[in-house]
């Protein structure tokens, strides 16, 4: 992770959320390569992070600590902003550089009372939170609905960065709902018809049009 003080470009961002930086203490814009890890399950969130740019990976694990239960990809919006309104504070989930990200860092021991009082950044978040559970309830549906294809195409056209797949496969098999052998089926079957072409650091999408057709949709 790299440190930047913000710049005028941050300021506007923190702007949309009815943030004056005049107000805040200790931000600073943080840059994360792929692979970092930005909140891990269970510690304690003594950050909001207001993303600027770049895509994150967000994982539940299961009570074994072992079996990804909910994994899903955003690229804007605030981190912690479930623990923010909570008693428990501990985080939910494991947040992931996906790519290379950059966030506004928000210290919450030293800005919280500043945030609770802020109307506009409430409401924003509060927005958030909603989008957030729509996104949840139409996760359940389409595990309930969609094929194991159907739920692939979404997935992957989700987790596509510059036009490669390269998610562990075991992890996507439990993300969305299927077998290891059935996701493995699946994936040589797009091979064969020409949608993706095997390479040695996972997948191109190479037929971007089939993927989307055939994607889960409400």
């Amino acid at each position: 992770m790299i440190k930047y003080p913000i710049t005028a470009d941050s300021n506007s961002d923190l702007k949309e959320y009815g943030l004056d930086l005049s107000y805040l203490k200790d931000c600073v814009v943080c840059r994360f390569d792929a692979g970092e890890v930005l909140l891990n399950q269970g510690d304690i969130v003594e950050h909001l992070f207001i993303i600027m740019r770049g895509k994150i990976k967000v994982c539940m694990l299961a009570a074994n600590g072992k079996d990804l239960t909910l994994c899903y990809y955003i690229s804007s919006g605030i981190l912690g902003d479930v623990e923010f309104v909570q008693e428990n504070k501990s985080a939910s989930a494991t947040s992931i550089a996906a790519f290379a990200c950059e966030c506004i860092r928000i210290p919450l021991n030293l800005n919280q009372e500043y945030l609770i009082h802020n109307i506009t950044f409430m409401n924003q978040l509060a927005s958030g939170l909603s989008t957030k559970l729509l996104n949840s309830s139409y996760a359940h549906i389409t595990s309930a609905l969609y094929s194991g294809e159907e739920r692939l195409c979404s997935y992957i056209l989700m987790a596509e960065h510059n036009q490669m797949f390269t998610e562990i496969l075991s992890d996507v098999s439990k993300s969305i709902g299927i077998s290891y052998r059935h996701l493995f089926r699946l994936l040589n079957d797009m091979c064969q018809r020409g949608v993706l072409e095997k390479r040695a650091s996972g997948f191109l999408v190479i037929d971007r049009q089939y993927l989307t057709e055939k994607s889960a949709r409400m």
